[in-house]
């Protein structure tokens, strides 16, 4: 019994993995502030993170007024049709996967932000950024970034515990329009992203069709990112060496891997998940 639930820690260290990745809170700053986003690719960008918790508490106090947003809270389904009713679109599943042992609804969560200039120059000095220079027309800019509604289910495969999401694309607009890489570079370096970084980022996204998923390293923190081709795109591997016990006592990997296309956002691993058998559930979506 302790051997399965260390297996199922590890397969909810995946899906929590992917909450990081996604969740509004964390990521929003960073997000493609731009007007009509079409997502065409995922660029995944490790980064040793900079901010210490009294920096971090200073950049909340700045910003909280500025911001508008409600955490979600995933609600337990018993069936993919109730799951579909709430989604409001059909669940896709890698070929072979014809029931889940459990099933969640993530409601769909947005995040609000009206750009005060006075206030993200207080964050940027604050962050250690007072060099970045914050342009005056970004004043009452309003970001609007969608996440969700997103599915989250697990299975068994050979014995071992997976797990799968399905989200929708995400939506994010921008009013008035502009450039918004003086935007992108602030919030690059309000989430601790080193300057030099940031400034590589936000010159050199196209911002139009790309979703950035920053993912800020813990000091002592291990993470192997590569990319693996599906087709015409691209998929990101995450393995995170030696992160469970395994039944035999063996320290083994967690590996997922996330990718997107037209109909939504993908993601699915599990504890020394096998990367090739994940590719081939990949380029058996359905």
């Amino acid at each position: 019994m302790r051997s399965r639930a260390i297996w199922i820690g590890g397969l909810l260290l995946t899906l929590s993995a992917l909450a990081v990745i996604l969740s509004p809170v964390l990521r929003a700053a960073a997000h493609e502030f731009l007007q009509g986003f079409r997502l065409q690719r995922l660029m995944v960008v490790p980064y040793a993170f900079s901010l210490d918790e009294n920096t971090v508490r200073m950049l909340h106090r700045a910003l909280e007024g500025d911001l508008s947003f409600e955490a979600p809270e995933a609600r337990p389904v018993q069936s993919l049709s109730e799951a579909e009713g709430i989604l409001g679109f059909a669940v896709r599943r890698p070929a072979g996967v014809e029931a889940f042992a459990s099933m969640g609804v993530i409601p769909e969560t947005a995040v609000r932000w009206t750009v005060d200039v006075g206030h993200l120059r207080e964050a940027l000095r604050a962050a250690g950024a007072a060099d970045l220079e914050v342009p005056e027309a970004l004043q009452g800019t309003v970001v609007t970034v969608k996440v969700g509604p997103a599915f989250i289910g697990t299975f068994e495969f050979r014995g071992a515990p997976y797990g799968w999401l399905h989200a929708a694309p995400p939506v994010y607009t921008v009013q008035p329009e502009g450039d918004v890489r003086p935007l992108a570079e602030a919030a690059l370096r309000l989430i601790g992203m080193p300057a030099a970084e940031a400034r590589r980022l936000a010159r050199t996204v196209d911002w139009g069709t790309t979703l950035l998923l920053p993912i800020p390293m813990a000091p002592g923190m291990t993470l192997e990112v590569e990319p693996r081709a599906l087709g015409d795109r691209e998929a990101t591997l995450f393995t995170f060496p030696e992160a469970v016990q395994a039944p035999n006592g063996e320290m083994v990997p967690v590996r997922f891997l996330l990718w997107s296309d037209d109909q939504g956002i993908y993601l699915i691993g599990g504890p020394d998940a096998d990367p090739e058998q994940l590719i081939r559930w990949a380029r058996s979506l359905r």
